[in-house]
This record gives structure tokens, C-alpha cells and sequence, in this order.
């Protein structure tokens, strides 16, 4: 039996442990100050628990100060244990993130993303068309960025944008895959906004609905959301053609059979049968929605409600046995598909924002005074295009879901104090934390961007920004025109 030497990890350097130092004391120590009213003492811890575990996300991780949050809710947060763990990882909305992992890993486990990005690009009737060919490759990162996450989606698209350059002859450096590699991570984020049931998109929402007691209608946010997707996907293609430029001519020609070369495309029973619970899954979620409210299957789905739904297909999942195993091995999916720091930070923000949401901590009240002198005149629309263009600005350098959290008290206090509804806002928020490209501190698939050796960062600086502007743009008209029209 050879013996293994282990590996040798670097050294946490100094700044870790300033950073943590400073988070821990941001934490605890801000309460201790004088509040300024209209804040109450209370309202000044929570503020500082909020700005200590805020600072502890962007420069530190996201796992442990979430936790050291919910102990510091505990010990000057006013809140006891039980109601804190009742409102953290009781919460339906955490229980059903966490489902959501397991039942996205099943999809990824099976290699059905493979199948559905395949799918779409060897349809006969994007052969020897290069730019609908490469709008339908985009088109299918924007659904498997839905269907699983953005960083997955990406490195699939990768992989078979590999095998084009391969099968056509292209070289790195070369035009069209350096513009392709780009796009494809730009795809798979923003596609991440299309279903509102999980991540960055589920984190916002839910943090607005535990703060003011209302929620949104996710049918009518998805179809914003699709729209708008829809659109970047093809204004991303016509920059393409008229202001990037690269060779296509390669792609006339492309045998798109060779890009199959492990049988993707063959479908076997099992992954039909997978296939067929996405389906179910999406249309359980939304038919509450459109089905008669006194149907027996309406008033089953609501009174289990959307993490419910989860939970009982992944039971029926994981009760199906194939060749003696069940369908999705729970242990599995959750070893390999859960990722527990979004679980945390979603835990820490429940509780958080019940609190600060609360007449004693005086926290909408400040709120409404520090905004009152840019918004007092303005006018709903107005507001809804600043904390879109805030959220946009945020996200490259801060994790998407801490921007959305940072902003639904503004956007609580705002709406409660001007009485407008919070659909368009909440919408320009979440649409905007997900053009989280520009830096590698954006997002996860941002890093993998900027180490992407088909690309480089010179090219990313002079791509996205424009690109990011083209996006903000096409969300602020599409929330305006249809927000208001279905809102």
C-alpha cells in the first residue's frame, strides 16, 4: 500500500485576517454607537450585522461570516435562537433552494444539458447559416444557465464550441471564438434569470417578500425575463456582425454531425424519464397560476406550495429504482450539486430582513430620509431605472445575490413610502446582478472568463461593457413597456 504525501496548502495571508478582523468588528462593534435617529439602538445592530457580514462577502467568502451573521442576530440582533433557526433554515424558501441543487444536479448527472445544447445547434435549418447557427448556440446556453447554473452552462458551451473550432479549423486568437467564448458566459448569466425558483433571482424575491409580506407573480416575471433574454441574445448577435466582425466563413460549411461524438444526441430511458420531470417541474410551478382556484389539483399545489412541489418530485425521484438503484441517489446530488454558500447566505437573509423590516428598528424610516431628497418628486420609473443601473454597477465587483439583498430595503422603503408597486425595480434588480461579467470578481463564470486561454482580458474589456450598456438598455424597455402593461 504506497503512502501519499499531502498536499501543502498556502498560507492565509495577512489580509485575510484583516478582513476578517474588520468584518467581525463591523458586526459587533457598529451597535455600540449612538444611533442616528430615526434609528433605534436595535436598528443599529442590525445595520451593523448587516454591514459586517455585507463586507465579510465581498472580501472575505460567503460561508462563514453568514453563519457569524446569524450568531451576531442571536447575541445583538434581538432575536432567540428558535424563531432565528425557525426563520433561517426552516425557512420554505431555503428548504426549497436546497431541493432545487439536488433536483438540478439529477440534470446534470444524467448529461442531459449536453443533450439540450446539442440539440438545438444540429437542427437542419441553422446549417450553412453562421449567425442563426450562432444564435441558436446561445440560445441554448441561455436555457441550460436556466435550467442549471451559469458556470456548468458555460463550460458545456465551452466544450462543444471547442469541437466547432476543431471540426472548421479555427485557432485561438481567431475571431469568432474569441467573441463566442464571451458570449456564451454572457448567455448562461443572464439565462440564470429566467426561472425565478432558484439562486440569485429566488434570493431577491424572497428577501423582498419576507421584508414587506408580498410577493411577485413569477408567470409574469418569467415572461419578462424571456423576452428579455430573447432580445440580448439577438442584439448580442448583431453586435456581432456589425461591430465585432470576426470570420465566419469557416462555418458555411460546418458538419455539425461530428460535434456528436460520444451519442449525446441518443436519448436512453432514464434520461427521457428526467426529461419528463423538468417538464413537470416547471409547469407544477406555474399552473397555480393559470388553472381555476377552486380545482382540487390548484388548491393541492398551493397548500404545499412551491417548495412542496420540489420536495414531492424529488421523492418520486429518488423512490423510482432503475436496475435495482434509485433515479436520483439523494447522498449524491447533494455531495455534488448543492452549493451550500448561497444556502447560507439565503439562511442569514430571511431572518435579517423580518427584523430590519420591523417599526422598531427605524431602519425604513432612515431609509426613506437619505432617499427622499433624489426620489420625493420622481417618479416610479425613475427609481426603477437608478437601483437597476446600481444593481448592474454592484455586481461586477460583488456577489449577485449579496447586491439583490443590499437593495430590497431601499426598494421596501420606497415603494411603502411612495405607495407605487415593486414589480419594476425588483425586476430591473434581479435581471441586473445577473450581467455579472466584467471582472473576475463578478460571478464564478466571470473568473472562468477571464482564465480562459481562447481569450483574454483585453479582449473582455473592450467586449463587455458594451454589451453590459446593451443589456441594461434592453432591460429598462422591456420592464417598462411590459412591466406596466401586465403589472
Amino acid at each position: 500500500m504506497s503512502a501519499t504525501t499531502p498536499e501543502k496548502k498556502a498560507p492565509l495571508s495577512l489580509a485575510y485576517y484583516v478582513h476578517s478582523l474588520v468584518c467581525l468588528c463591523i458586526m459587533f462593534g457598529f451597535g455600540l454607537l449612538d444611533p442616528v435617529e430615526p434609528l433605534t439602538p436595535l436598528g443599529m445592530r442590525l445595520v451593523g450585522v448587516f454591514l459586517g457580514v455585507l463586507y465579510g462577502w465581498v472580501f472575505i467568502e460567503i460561508v462563514w461570516p453568514s453563519l457569524a451573521g446569524l450568531l451576531a442576530m442571536m447575541l445583538v440582533g434581538g432575536m432567540k435562537p428558535v424563531t432565528l433557526l425557525n426563520n433561517s433554515f426552516g425557512h420554505p424558501i431555503v428548504q426549497m433552494m436546497f431541493f432545487i441543487f439536488v433536483f438540478c444536479a439529477t440534470i446534470n448527472h444524467y448529461g442531459l444539458s449536453r443533450f439540450i445544447s446539442l440539440w438545438f445547434i444540429t437542427r437542419k435549418f441553422v446549417a450553412g447559416r453562421p449567425w442563426l447557427f450562432s444564435f441558436t448556440f446561445l440560445a441554448s446556453i441561455f436555457i441550460l444557465g436556466a435550467l442549471t447554473s451559469a458556470s456548468p452552462a458555460a463550460l458545456i458551451g465551452w466544450g462543444i464550441l471547442y469541437g466547432v473550432c476543431e471540426v472548421c479549423g479555427f485557432k485561438k486568437g481567431d475571431g469568432y471564438p474569441t467573441m463566442m467564448v464571451f458570449g456564451i458566459v454572457f448567455a448562461a448569466q443572464v439565462g440564470m434569470s429566467l426561472i425565478p425558483f432558484k439562486q440569485a433571482a429566488l434570493t431577491v424575491f424572497s428577501a423582498y417578500e419576507t421584508m414587506s409580506g408580498v410577493g411577485i407573480d413569477y408567470a409574469k416575471y418569467m415572461l419578462i425575463a424571456l423576452l428579455i433574454c430573447a432580445v440580448c441574445s439577438l442584439l448580442f448577435i448583431v453586435m456581432g456582425k456589425y461591430i465585432f466582425r470576426p470570420d465566419m466563413s469557416k462555418l458555411v460549411h460546418l458538419d455539425v454531425s461530428k460535434l456528436d461524438k460520444d451519442g449525446s444526441l441518443v436519448l436512453s430511458r432514464v434520461q427521457k424519464v428526467i426529461l419528463a420531470f423538468l417538464f413537470l417541474l416547471v409547469i407544477l410551478l406555474l399552473a397555480p397560476n393559470f388553472m381555476p382556484k377552486d380545482f382540487f389539483l390548484t388548491r393541492f399545489l398551493k397548500g404545499i406550495g412551491n417548495t412542496g412541489i420540489v420536495i414531492l418530485l424529488v421523492t418520486v425521484m429518488a423512490a423510482i429504482k432503475v436496475e435495482g438503484k434509485p433515479l436520483l441517489n439523494f447522498k449524491v446530488m447533494v455531495d455534488s450539486g448543492v452549493t451550500w454558500g448561497i444556502v447560507l447566505l439565503l439562511a442569514f437573509v430571511q431572518p435579517l430582513t423580518i427584523a430590519m423590516a420591523a417599526p422598531g428598528s427605524g431602519i425604513t424610516d432612515f431609509l426613506m430620509q437619505l432617499l427622499t431628497p433624489f426620489f420625493g418628486e420622481s417618479s416610479s420609473i425613475t427609481f426603477a431605472l437608478f437601483i437597476g443601473f446600481a444593481a448592474v454597477a454592484l455586481t461586477q465587483v460583488m456577489n449577485n445575490g449579496a447586491v439583490g439583498v443590499a437593495l430590497m430595503p431601499i426598494i421596501y422603503s420606497y415603494c411603502q413610502a411612495a405607495n407605487v408597486s415593486p414589480e419594476l425595480p425588483l425586476i430591473m434588480v434581479v435581471m441586473g446582478v445577473h450581467f455579472a461579467f466584467l471582472t473576475p470578481a463578478a460571478s464564478a463564470s466571470a473568473a472562468l472568463l477571464h482564465g480562459n486561454e481562447w481569450s483574454d482580458s483585453k479582449a473582455i474589456w473592450k467586449t463587455a461593457p458594451a454589451v453590459i450598456l446593451m443589456s441594461y438598455l434592453v432591460t429598462a424597455a422591456i420592464t417598462i413597456i411590459v412591466g406596466k402593461a401586465i403589472f
